[in-house]
């Protein structure tokens, strides 16, 4: 296959394709239609030696005001849902609202809570996100990745822990995943649907990352940050928000904002806690600390 064949964008702008609506641009982003073509893109930039980041929905990245000097490879069209013995395949482009929708309309149970989340379903395993206290990684059977082969890890072989995969420590394209679901009344699949809608209804509104760092073993991270009295904390166009505290909204900011405000926070929770905050949050390109 022919690479020029694959659909791309020159000047990837990141601010229109995140949730913080912030970031530089990219030199150029590929748009695979299916997996073959997403496989073809990751060979050619990998023997071309050219730096590359995987992008979905952007839902949990931070990128530099810079950009990135490199190639996107753009998930969003591996759409493929399929069916089979009780296994549910989604491919990495799947938005959750097209794979809640799906599971409405053939009355599969399993995947609700995930209702709400503005994420893709490569981010989710990517990720090992989690909601209403349960990771996805509880649902995945399996992960489809493309590394230079096609393969297929087991969960056991994804090393799911705490906003933690083997994918985030290994350069691979996730294709898709692969959840066990159950038959369920289509009303009781939409009741909880609509439950967990609420519950993530409660969190902050504005653009964000969701979470920005990861709880610690029965420490919440937002309480460390609430009990630090950083709510509200600003930093140039970006705040602690006052509703809750693992939101860092982007108020007409900068990228340079909101990295020098995710320094500031952990500066003073370990200054009063004695206890280092890590980033769930993934940067991509070059930042530099500075003041706020």
């Amino acid at each position: 296959m022919n690479i020029e064949q694959i659909e791309y964008q020159r000047n990837f702008c990141f601010s229109q394709n995140t949730t913080y609506g912030l970031g530089g641009l990219a030199e150029i982003a590929y748009f695979p239609e299916n997996d073959k073509q997403a496989e073809e893109v990751f060979k050619y930039l990998s023997d071309s030696g050219k730096r590359f980041v995987v992008l979905g929905n952007g839902s949990d990245v931070l990128v530099s005001d810079k950009g990135f000097n490199g190639a996107v490879i753009c998930t969003k069209r591996l759409k493929e849902i399929s069916l089979n013995r009780g296994e549910l395949y989604c491919g990495s482009g799947v938005t959750v609202g097209e794979l809640l929708n799906y599971c409405k309309e053939n009355f599969l149970e399993g995947l609700e809570f995930l209702a709400g989340i503005p994420a893709s379903i490569g981010g989710l395993a990517f990720m090992n996100a989690s909601a209403g206290g349960i990771s996805v990684s509880e649902k995945i059977i399996s992960v489809k990745i493309f590394d230079g082969k096609e393969k297929f890890l087991s969960n056991s072989d994804c090393d799911f822990t705490n906003k933690h995969s083997t994918m985030r420590d290994i350069k691979c394209l996730i294709l898709g995943v692969f959840f066990k679901v159950f038959n369920q009344n289509r009303q009781i699949i939409e009741e909880n649907i609509a439950k967990y809608k609420s519950l993530r209804s409660l969190q902050p509104k504005g653009k964000s990352c969701g979470c920005v760092f990861k709880n610690l073993p029965g420490v919440s991270a937002g309480k460390l940050i609430d009990d630090a009295g950083l709510k509200g904390l600003k930093c140039g166009g970006a705040e602690v928000s006052l509703n809750h505290a693992n939101f860092i909204l982007n108020r007409g900011g900068t990228s340079a904002d909101v990295y020098n405000l995710i320094c500031e926070v952990k500066r003073r929770v370990y200054l009063r806690f004695g206890i280092e905050l890590k980033e769930e949050v993934v940067y991509i390109g070059d930042f530099n600390e500075t003041d706020c």
